[in-house]
């Protein structure tokens, strides 16, 4: 599928009305063992809150087996509906993590939302500048 959608040209979806964020884990010195001891109850929750992320995983360098952090792409109605559900995530309560980063994310083109969200360049020119 991946090959087939990079050989053509995306149509063009509506946008995405829930709002999407993006969490970007660094995980701290003791997140090796910890990530090991709540592997099941980070599964378990996951597992469980599934249909609420629209990827999620872990991060490691290029060509490296190590992990370093998580990545989670999250739909929640607001950033603290998104809190909620990363605060009953085992890998958060242990605090694993030496940092956390919240962005709010716009789902604007790929597999996900199923091609690309703007018409033209003059429809998105606005926002790319900020406004």
């Amino acid at each position: 599928m991946i090959m087939e959608a990079h050989m053509s040209n995306p149509p063009t979806v509506p946008r995405q009305t829930q709002p999407t964020f993006l969490f970007v884990c660094k995980d701290g010195p003791t997140a090796p063992e910890k990530r090991v001891e709540h592997l099941a109850g980070h599964l378990a929750h996951v597992e469980a809150h599934w249909q609420s992320y629209v990827t999620a995983g872990p991060l490691k360098a290029p060509g490296s087996p190590k992990i370093h952090g998580s990545c989670l792409i999250v739909c929640a109605d607001h950033e603290e509906a998104a809190w909620a559900i990363m605060r009953g995530d085992p890998y958060f309560t242990c605090e694993m993590f030496d940092s956390v980063e919240v962005h709010d994310m716009t789902m604007s083109i790929g597999l996900y939302p199923g091609g690309k969200i703007w018409e033209s360049l003059d429809s998105v020119r606005e926002r790319a500048n900020g406004g």
